[in-house]
């Protein structure tokens, strides 16, 4: 399975490993560094996965005048919301109360929980 990449993403993961179809999950990624988190999403969708940042959702619809509510009021309902469709979540360092309540929420639900990046792309 020959792996596509961006010229910019080729710096993050030079090898990215192959998955076969069945492989492939949708993780949510929580921390508090986002430049971080994106590039941990960029390896992850390099490797062939389907990242998700709760942050790319709650930002652009705070940002839309018919919304009405704050970027604060949409963020934690948002990821608590994408969390009932991803299978499982990187938890990157740094502390937040939130995600650490996310990662409780994920393994109440029987979802695999990552600390690392290298443990997700390990499978």
């Amino acid at each position: 399975m020959e792996t596509t990449t961006s010229t910019w993403s080729q710096a993050v993961l030079v090898n990215p490993p192959a998955l076969q179809p069945s492989e492939v999950r949708m993780i949510l990624i929580t921390g508090t560094d986002l430049l971080a988190m994106q590039e941990a999403a960029l390896t992850l969708f390099d490797a062939g996965h389907i990242p998700v940042v709760g942050e790319w959702f709650a930002q652009p619809m705070a940002a839309l005048p018919a919304c009405g509510a704050a970027y604060e009021d949409l963020f934690e309902p948002m990821a608590e919301r994408l969390l009932a469709r991803v299978d499982g979540v990187l938890r990157l360092s740094g502390m937040s109360g939130f995600s650490d309540s996310l990662v409780r929420m994920a393994r109440s639900q029987g979802l695999r929980v990552f600390f690392n990046l290298e443990d997700v792309l390990a499978g």
